[in-house]
């Protein structure tokens, strides 16, 4: 009954964030920047089919690439949305920025390497963003202590 009353059309609920206190984690953005890196080298690693290869060789290739770009682009988009829109947006404030003066520069970093990463195959920018996540993963560690 109280639910149906906080959900009446034209009644404003407010919260200060989206997330529940307490649960902000960066593994999240980790496993997903490992995940790009991974599909990124499978990527690297696929044979395109010879001149004599049957129909059913280059479907399975063609397949295989399809099936890593588009889990390669999700998991660069999951790390965009846990590094930008959960802890940069609701977790880290000002004082963090003051103590790692750089972190302003590390996230900015990140979310363009996941943009490129989402363009291109790359293995340096697939590396180059799973360690920035690292590294803030380990300054957001750091931060509870």
């Amino acid at each position: 009954m109280r639910l149906r009353r906080l959900m009446k059309p034209g009644r404003t609920v407010h919260a200060h964030c989206h997330v529940p206190c307490g649960i902000y984690d960066p593994v999240f953005a980790q496993n997903a920047a490992e995940t790009v890196e991974k599909m990124v080298t499978q990527l690297l690693e696929l044979e395109a089919p010879g001149p004599d290869a049957s129909d059913a060789d280059r479907v399975a290739v063609s397949q295989a690439v399809t099936r890593r770009v588009e889990n390669k682009e999700e998991h660069a988009k999951k790390v965009k949305y846990e590094l930008l829109d959960v802890l940069w947006t609701q977790y880290f404030k000002p004082a963090h920025v003051e103590r790692w003066p750089d972190l302003h520069d590390k996230f900015f970093t990140a979310g363009h390497l996941a943009t490129q990463n989402m363009q291109e195959i790359s293995a340096e920018k697939a590396k180059a963003l799973r360690d920035v996540v690292d590294e803030i993963a380990a300054i957001f560690l750091e931060s509870k202590k």
